[in-house]
Formats: structure tokens, C-alpha cells, sequence
């Protein structure tokens, strides 16, 4: 890993962070089975959760081919040595944790796991304090006003 970069600890990654979530939820509904049947009928599960699913994917997708594009790392412990502002980036600054949440929830509701989607919110609180506030920190420290002015200009999430 560089000793540049936003993030020195190889668990410090999205995927870790909804690969606990993901266990979490099997073990929360091996205790304690929940189903949204009942709620919702089941062939909306796959309709609601189905494009909530592809639509992450395919942000998750553009993002990491604008990071291509742009030469940039999408893998946690490398150096950043440029400000990506193009691409999904102009509409989010997270659009990978973005993606990868909506995906998150897509197979949540798709799979009738409420337990998951439950686990949301506190799985995007760990994102926020242990992948995204380092990030800004490094990026801000790195990259100064250009980074100010595109916090300023574009939301965290969308």
C-alpha cells in the first residue's frame, strides 16, 4: 500500500464493510426471520428490487470507468493523483458507495432479506465515518481549493 493515500488498512473497504452487513443480516434472520410477504406482494419484491439492483451495478460500473479513464485507482491504498470531477463524479462524490448501496438494497428487497435493509442505514454511517471522512481529509489536504470548490459544488451521496 502507498503511504499516499486516503486509507493504509486493507479492511478499510466498502466491501468489508457490506460483507459484515451481509453476514450481520444472515445471522439477525437465522435468530430471527423476518419476510416483507405480507407487505408487499412477492412478484414486486423482484420488480422494486430487481432495478434498484442493476441501477448500483451500473453506477458502480461507470464510476470505476471514469476512475479508469482518468488513470485514477479505484482500489483503497493507492495514491490519488488527480481530482475526478467527470463522468458520475460530476453528480456524486461516492457514486461507488453509492452504487454499491443501492445494490445493497436492490438485493435486499429482491431476496425478501428485511434484515438488510434494516442494516442500511447503519452500514452507510460505517461508510461515512470510516471510508468517506478519511477520503475527504486526504482529499482536501491534497488537493486544497480544487477539492473545496468541487465539495462545494457537488453533494456526498447524489
Amino acid at each position: 500500500m502507498a503511504s499516499d493515500a486516503a486509507h493504509h488498512k486493507p479492511w478499510r473497504t466498502a466491501g468489508v464493510v457490506f460483507g459484515v452487513s451481509l453476514v450481520l443480516g444472515l445471522v439477525l434472520e437465522y435468530f430471527l426471520s423476518l419476510s416483507f410477504h405480507g407487505l408487499v406482494d412477492p412478484e414486486m419484491l423482484h420488480v422494486i428490487g430487481a432495478p434498484l439492483l442493476i441501477l448500483g451495478t451500473l453506477i458502480v460500473y461507470l464510476g470505476k470507468l471514469e476512475l479508469a479513464r482518468c488513470q485514477q485507482p479505484s482500489e483503497p491504498g493507492h495514491a490519488t493523483t488527480a481530482l475526478v470531477k467527470s463522468g458520475v463524479f460530476k453528480y456524486s462524490r461516492n457514486p461507488l458507495y453509492l452504487g454499491v448501496t443501492l445494490a445493497f438494497m436492490g438485493m435486499a428487497i429482491a431476496t425478501d432479506m428485511p434484515w438488510w435493509l434494516f442494516l442500511t442505514l447503519p452500514t452507510m454511517l460505517a461508510l461515512h465515518y470510516v471510508l468517506i471522512l478519511p477520503e475527504e481529509r486526504y482529499l482536501a489536504a491534497k488537493f486544497g481549493e480544487e477539492y473545496r470548490q468541487y465539495r462545494g459544488s457537488v453533494r456526498r451521496w447524489f
